[in-house]
């Protein structure tokens, strides 16, 4: 069962997601890049086309996984990490601790919405 405020909540954050969508796509033209590489030791996303860097943003980890184990881990969850590109993910951690979601899957139900409209550049 979902909380009242959740419906609202959700509309708003995936109204919020397309427009900063659109406006990264419009500004940046994210989506239409080649390629992309990550750098976690630089904390920095790099998109490129073939001649090289175009776009090159900071980073913040929501999470990992693993197709392997076909599992996700909570980014605050993984002690691989860097430390310093988690901060999110415990904004998102404490999201859920607030509103008094008991269960992990629950967290991460209520709150996807919340992890892409951050990474999608608040």
């Amino acid at each position: 069962m979902q909380p009242d405020w959740y419906p609202a909540w959700r509309d708003e954050a995936f109204d919020q997601l397309a427009a900063k969508n659109a406006r990264l796509e419009q500004d940046f033209r994210l989506g239409h890049w080649i390629r992309y590489n990550y750098d976690l030791a630089a904390g920095k996303l790099i998109f490129s086309d073939k001649a090289g860097a175009k776009v090159i943003s900071e980073i913040q980890i929501a999470g990992s996984t693993s197709a392997k184990a076909g599992n996700w881990l909570w980014a605050w969850a993984n002690s691989n990490l860097p430390g310093d590109l988690l901060g999110d993910a415990k904004l998102v951690r404490a999201f859920g601790e607030k509103r008094a979601c008991t269960t992990w899957p629950r967290l991460m139900w209520m709150i996807r919405a919340a992890i892409w409209m951050r990474s999608a550049g608040s």
